[in-house]
């Protein structure tokens, strides 16, 4: 093992360098792109491997078997180190999505576990057979939701853990922890309740043993830098396993095309440019270096080696590659020492406390709220609510002290969907403003929305933090009569708190 995993995943290099993706060094200069990440210090590769990816469309065939194996090469080659990530799918693999390969959708659970552990197996000895076999490997890519859906989808912890198991079997079969190591990845990273309650649950079922316990921790979904720091430290104490974050990254630009947008900026704590992007690695560097007994082992950064297209997303601002496909100062955090890293970067202490949580709210109600029951003091009177599965808890909680309402707070152990509606006669035509208080989590698949459908259809995504926040959603140009308003939630299993649902008619100016 590596004294520090200085990592990249760069497993849409293949399709990019395809597309005419061109990479330089920070002078303009073309480079050969794994030349140029040990220039500066990367010292390990991650890559996803999907089962059959030409089964779905929109993977155009990347990250099969077929470009594991090459890529690999280039990885040896090049004297890195190398983690391979099982999705255990056709497509992408995460708390949201953990859709079964197409090959296996019609087997038993037994069958399921003998395809997981022949495909373990059988890939990891296609590997070794060329001389790459991998110094790490993840059993399922943020398997906090659980993998394989529905035979591994939680709260099944003991169908969940019988899958994962299949996985390390077909790995210990190739090679022992001595040539290669087991990561177990989930996302959360600043959540250790979450965590914890996952291991628990798996071990209690039976996980058998593994190596490494992987985080992804991206600053705008999963928690604090103060989060990271306290979840890790606990992590450590209950299991005494080395921590990994196998993903981690930060905006260089703030776009109207991008990845995160202005809130989930703010909330990340730091500014979208290339200086920001350097110090979010510097930072969670340092915390994975901070562990005791140096059991912090390491960081990648995901998908940094894109260039902006038209199609925005990701490579829009997340990468460390500008427009001109030169790479930027984020990557000199991969440049320091172990030693580096251990001393408290540059403004470090400031940003802790920037990004502590608070719960002050700027509220600035007026109007008559046209809600019935807004404040839910009479529970769900007055609204409509939906849920997908008995095992979404829907609650009335207490407000907290200076709260004018009850929460209504929504949690569930397994994705899930939720709607709280109710209809409303607007009195005039108008405009008119719709507002909630919020808290709750934001991660991959979280999909939180106020809307107002019967005066133009209009919505509003909304970031959930750990703090509460007061969203709005305008309505323009409203004419009298009927509209049905609300929200609406489609997420993995997280939890969202609500109060305070307002619906007012906005005074004209002048």
């Amino acid at each position: 093992m590596l004294d520090f995993y200085k990592g990249m995943d760069i497993s849409f290099l293949t399709q990019c360098l395809d597309e005419g993706m061109q990479v330089r060094d920070m002078d303009g200069k073309p480079a050969e792109p794994f030349s140029l990440l040990k220039k500066y210090g990367v010292n390990s590769i991650r890559l996803r491997i999907w089962n059959h990816p030409e089964n779905v469309k929109e993977s155009k065939g990347y990250c099969s078997l077929d470009h594991t194996l090459q890529m690999a090469r280039n990885i040896v080659a090049n004297g890195m180190s190398f983690l391979l990530d099982f999705h255990y799918s056709d497509f992408w693999a995460d708390p949201a999505h953990q859709k079964k390969p197409k090959e296996w959708e019609n087997l038993s659970r037994e069958q399921l576990e003998d395809a997981v552990y022949e495909y373990t197996r059988d890939t990891l000895l296609a590997l070794e057979k060329q001389g790459t076999l991998p110094d790490m490997v993840q059993i399922g890519n943020e398997i906090r939701s659980g993998l394989l859906f529905p035979e591994g989808e939680l709260p099944d912890y003991e169908g969940m853990v019988r899958l994962i198991n299949a996985g390390i079997r077909g790995a210990r079969e190739v090679a022992e922890p001595d040539r290669m190591q087991i990561m177990i990845h989930l996302d959360q990273g600043g959540r250790y309740d979450w965590l914890h309650r996952w291991f628990e649950g798996a071990f209690e079922k039976g996980l058998l043993d593994f190596d490494v316990i992987g985080l992804s921790y991206y600053p705008f979904w999963h928690g604090t830098y103060l989060d990271l720091r306290d979840s890790m430290n606990r992590l450590v104490r209950d299991y005494r396993k080395p921590i990994i974050i196998a993903e981690t990254a930060y905006a260089w630009r703030e776009s109207g095309k991008g990845f995160i947008d202005e809130e989930q900026i703010r909330i990340g704590g730091l500014p979208a440019t290339p200086e920001g992007q350097l110090r979010e690695l510097q930072a969670v560097m340092h915390l994975v270096t901070e562990l005791p007994e140096k059991l912090g082992k390491g960081i990648y950064y995901w998908e940094p080696l894109c260039v902006p297209g038209e199609e925005g997303g990701w490579s829009e601002n997340m990468g460390l590659l500008d427009c001109e496909g030169k790479i930027m100062e984020g990557v000199l955090a991969f440049s320091q020492s172990r030693s580096d890293m251990e001393k408290i970067p540059e403004g470090f202490e400031e940003l802790l406390e920037r990004v502590k949580r608070t719960d002050t709210l700027n509220r600035e109600y007026t109007g008559v709220n046209l809600l019935k029951n807004g404040d839910f003091f009479d529970f769900e009177k007055g609204w409509q609510i939906e849920k997908s599965e008995e095992l979404v808890s829907v609650s009335f909680e207490e407000g907290e002290p200076g709260s004018t309402s009850k929460t209504l707070r929504v949690e569930s152990p397994k994705n899930f969907t939720f709607l709280a509606e109710q209809t409303v006669e607007l009195p005039e035509t108008g405009e008119y403003l719709l507002t909630v208080e919020l808290k709750g989590v934001d991660t991959t698949g979280v999909d939180v929305r106020l809307f107002a459908e019967g005066a133009g259809n209009t919505e509003s995504m909304l970031h959930p933090t750990e703090q509460w926040t007061v969203q709005k959603l305008v309505i323009n140009g409203c004419s009298a009569g009927s509209v049905r308003v609300g929200i609406k939630v489609s997420s993995p299993t997280i939890y969202l708190c609500i109060r305070n649902f307002r619906l007012t008619k906005q005074e004209e100016n002048g």
